[in-house]
């Protein structure tokens, strides 16, 4: 029994990194970091997300943006 509930366990945990190792890699920042990066606000941060200013990464509960995200956003802004 303890051997079955392991072997579950462990096939959990496998399913769930890989569904990690499917994010993107080019560096994901949280959303403070993403923030100073942008030199916005929070709240202008997540008007930016909701706007489709900047594309944002959903892990868990959790909000990221790759470097890429960020990148793009700064040149979406500076043609407007």
């Amino acid at each position: 029994m303890m051997s079955r509930l392991l072997d579950k366990k462990l096939a959990d945990i496998l399913e769930s990194t890989s569904k990690v190792a499917d994010t993107p890699k080019d560096g994901l920042n949280k959303r403070k970091e993403a923030a100073e990066k942008l030199r916005v606000s929070l709240v202008t941060l997540d008007v930016w997300t909701k706007a489709g200013i900047i594309a944002a990464h959903r892990i868990g509960g959790r909000v990221y943006y790759t470097d890429s995200d960020i990148n793009n956003a700064l040149k979406k802004v500076s043609k407007s």
